[in-house]
Formats: structure tokens, C-alpha cells, sequence
């Protein structure tokens, strides 16, 4: 059964006489002319002497200038030595065979050509077939584009890979990586083998039973499915059988994969276990109601105890970690500024006057002392946050919210702004001035007004402003 040749290009060369040199009849003109996307007659001499171009890719007019010109001088630096190699004479160099030619266009990309040459019946002629290899060019250009971004993020993430394996070896913190699939311990650094008295290799691999002992198994698998529901760190106590002294453990779910790991931060606190043996001043200090937060020179929270949770609204003592502690205290930059610069210079600060803001911003007016000592790694900064709120409401009633003299005025600067503080010093002077006219007048509210320059009306809604006296009506004598 014949097949239809579908419909396409019909090539012809263009030289008749060259056409007769070539080939030895028409018929071998006319299939070498179509038998390819480019074919070159090319005479003794190494010069084109005509082309034929069946393809829609190429352009006749482009390569005009081609017929007349040496093949040699229209082929890159690169594929010299193959045109050489093409225009020998057949038998003489050998096994013949396919090789890639660059040809230079001026202003426009090299045009790749997979070319085989054959012998012409002219001797010394040959007939070179050329494929495009453009699109093959493109492909190889994108592959070895994309191998070479693999490579530069593979870099990247090797990169990261060591920085942060260098981090978890040195950190002081224990962290102990748990699969969350077997509950078995996939890493632990340093730090953790020490504290728990194991060697790295003993704690990889080994069940949680094993690891924190079996009265804290149940309890720590309990902290990792509250980590996993809510996503947050959940931290306990647990005094593993391998380890000197109790540890506080925080679980923190992350997901690789397909597969869910728990990220276990281990610590301890090196003066509990040497200067109370008991951990009962530890144990105070969490369940105090004043807020103690101890921070690094730089202002970065290390610890915070439940009291300070509860004054800032948080949700644990991990969305307080590393976080500046101006982030949560101070009405203002430059309060906690002066805060800061008095305590690095005093090294003691008490009852300075400020508030707390908690996580939804709501402000809670607050008595703050703090002491500067020594660290194992520089200062550290102690705060100790005490709510004021109810005690200001207390005692307004009987004394008054404002400062009761000029000294009291003069702590305010560098804490309150200035029109604040010119508004309380108007209100203690208008408060003392009522105070003194109602003594000399024995109370009497009509001769009191008089000697203000004020009138009956105005002296009561400053008493009723300061609450000054009873406001019930009575007759004035």
C-alpha cells in the first residue's frame, strides 16, 4: 500500500552548471537538495558555490552571501578544525561522520548545523548535509541553565545545612529532636547529652521511656499533642533518672515532609541547683504574683516567670523569649530610655512609675524596681513589675491620684511629658488653695468662693473635680 508524501518545500539549487559538476544526474540534485534542512555544494577550494534550503526556518536572503565565500571563513573559532576535517577528500580521513558546526551571523546568535559531507562527482567536491540544531541548542542552553540553579541552591542549602548544624552543636540550650511518628529521639546536641548525663550516640534512637524515664513518658507525650493541636510551645517539668538535677522541657511540633518531628528545648537553672538545693525560691519566684523578667544587657528577655505572663497577656514564656523587653514595658521609647540609662548607671532602680502594654496593646499602670548584676556572659538585667491599677483606684478617694509635692513632681521628669506634668502641678496647687481657703473659713463654702475670687457655683464643681469635702448641700453660715 503506497503512503501520500504530504505537501512541502520542493528545493532546487539555483546554479545549473554547478548543479551538473555536483551531481551525476538531476534526480541526485534534487534528493540531496531536500534531503535535509540545508545543503552546500562545495567545490575543491573550500568555497560555497550554492545552497539549498527546504525548511521554513530558514531564509534564502540570509544565506545569499554564503554562495561565494570560503566555508572555512563563515565557521566559529571553535569549528575549524571540523570544517577542515569535512572538506577532506573522503577515504582519506577516515571513518566519516556527523559533527556540530557553529556558523557566525553578525548581529545575531551563531547558527549550529549537524553536518555529514559526501563526495560530489566533481573530484575534489563535496556535498554537505546540514541539520538545524537550533531547538536542540535551546534545550541543552535551558538544561544546563537549570543544572546550574540546582547547584547554586544545593550550595545554598549546604550552606545553611552547616550554619545551623554549627549552631546546634554550640548552642547552650539542650535540644533534643523527637519523631513524632515513633516518639524515639532522631538528634540531640551537646548541651542535652550533658544535661540529661547520656552521650549523644546513647540518646539517638532511644524511646522516650528511656530517654526522660517512665513517670515522665506519659506526661511529655501529653505536651507533644497539645503542641501539635495548637501549634504552640508547651512546656513542663520532668526530672529524667539520668539527669542531676530537675529540667524544664519545651515541645514545639515542626513538619519535614510528610512526616511531623518535635523540637525539645531542655534547660536548667545553674543557681537553683547550687544555691537551693530544693528549687523552693525558684518555685516562688514562678507562682509570684509580681512580674519578675530578667533580660541581657542589650534588653532581650532570657526568663519570665508566670506573674509576668499574666500582667502581659501571654499565652507561655516562649512569646516572651528574645524579644526586647521595650516591646511590653513603658509608656513611651524615651521612658523606658531613661529606665534603661539609670539602671545601667545606678545599677539599682525602685518604684518607677510606668505601665505594661500586653499583647493586644491594652496598657496596665505598674511599679517597676529593677537591679543590674553580673552574668556568665556579660550584665543581666533584673525587673521586678508590680500592678498598681487597684491601688491607685483605692486610694484616689482618700488621697488623690496626683503627686503631693514638688519633689514627688520632680521624679516625674523623664518618665511623663511635660504637659502632663504642668497639668498635675495646676491641679495640686488648685486642690491646696481650696483646701487652705476652707480651713480659714471653718468650712464655710460662701466665704471660701469670696476669698478664691470664685463663685459658689465654680468652688463646688472644682470640689467635685478633686473631691474635696461633702457634696451634699448644706446652708452656709
Amino acid at each position: 500500500m503506497d503512503t501520500k508524501v504530504p505537501d512541502g518545500p520542493n528545493a532546487r539549487f539555483q546554479a545549473g552548471d554547478v548543479v551538473a559538476s555536483a551531481f551525476s544526474d538531476p534526480e541526485s540534485a534534487d534528493l540531496a537538495a531536500n534531503a535535509a534542512d540545508i545543503t552546500l555544494v562545495i567545490d575543491k577550494k573550500g568555497v560555497i558555490r550554492d545552497a539549498a534550503l527546504p525548511g521554513d526556518d530558514f531564509e534564502p536572503s540570509d544565506y545569499d552571501d554564503w554562495v561565494g565565500h570560503k566555508w572555512m571563513d563563515l565557521a566559529g573559532p571553535d569549528s575549524t578544525d571540523k570544517v577542515a576535517a569535512l572538506l577532506s577528500v573522503p577515504g582519506e580521513a577516515g571513518e566519516r561522520r556527523w559533527r556540530q558546526v557553529n556558523h557566525k551571523r553578525p548581529g545575531e546568535a551563531d547558527l549550529p548545523l549537524r553536518v555529514f559531507t559526501m563526495a560530489a562527482s566533481q573530484p575534489g567536491w563535496v556535498i554537505a548535509i546540514g541539520r538545524d540544531m537550533r531547538s536542540t541548542s535551546r534545550m541543552q542552553q535551558r538544561l544546563l541553565d537549570a543544572q546550574q540553579s540546582m547547584e547554586r541552591e544545593y550550595t545554598k542549602v549546604r550552606e545553611a545545612e552547616t550554619r545551623f548544624r554549627l549552631l546546634f552543636q554550640i548552642a547552650t540550650e539542650g535540644v533534643v529532636v523527637v519523631s513524632g511518628a515513633h516518639y524515639k529521639a532522631t538528634d540531640a546536641n551537646p548541651a542535652a547529652a550533658r544535661l540529661l548525663g547520656r552521650t549523644s550516640k546513647d540518646i539517638e534512637g532511644a524511646s522516650l521511656d528511656s530517654l526522660f524515664g517512665g513517670d515522665a513518658a506519659p506526661v511529655i507525650r501529653e505536651a507533644f499533642a497539645v503542641a501539635r493541636r495548637t501549634g504552640r510551645p508547651e512546656q513542663i517539668e520532668i526530672h529524667p533518672p539520668s539527669a542531676s538535677q530537675p529540667l524544664s522541657l519545651s515541645a514545639s511540633v515542626y513538619r519535614q515532609g510528610q512526616d511531623s518531628f518535635f523540637l525539645c528545648r531542655l534547660s536548667a537553672n545553674a543557681v537553683e541547683a547550687s544555691a537551693d538545693p530544693d528549687g523552693s525560691l525558684t518555685r516562688l519566684a514562678e507562682i509570684l504574683p509580681d512580674g519578675l523578667v530578667l533580660t541581657g544587657e542589650d534588653g532581650k528577655i532570657l526568663s519570665v516567670n508566670e506573674g509576668f505572663i499574666d500582667i502581659a497577656q501571654l499565652h507561655g514564656p516562649d512569646e516572651a523569649m528574645g524579644q526586647s523587653i521595650d516591646q511590653f514595658l513603658g509608656r513611651t521609647e524615651v521612658e523606658f530610655n531613661v529606665l534603661l540609662a539609670n539602671l545601667r548607671e545606678h545599677g539599682v532602680i525602685r518604684h518607677f512609675a510606668t505601665t505594661v502594654r500586653s499583647r493586644l496593646d491594652i496598657q496596665e499602670p505598674v511599679e517597676v524596681s529593677a537591679v543590674s548584676a553580673p552574668g556568665p556572659s556579660g550584665r543581666v538585667f533584673g525587673f521586678a513589675i508590680r500592678p498598681v491599677g487597684r491601688r491607685m483606684v483605692a486610694s484616689k478617694g482618700a488621697e488623690g491620684a496626683l503627686p503631693s509635692s514638688v519633689d514627688q513632681l520632680s521624679d516625674l521628669v523623664g518618665r511623663v511629658a511635660l504637659k502632663d506634668i504642668v497639668r498635675e502641678s495646676t491641679d495640686i496647687i488648685e486642690r491646696s488653695c481650696i483646701e487652705a481657703a476652707l480651713e480659714l473659713t471653718n468650712d464655710n463654702r460662701a466665704s471660701a468662693a469670696e476669698i478664691l475670687g470664685l463663685s459658689r457655683q465654680s468652688l463646688y464643681a472644682k470640689m467635685h473635680r478633686h473631691k474635696i469635702g461633702s457634696l451634699q448641700s448644706k446652708s452656709d453660715s
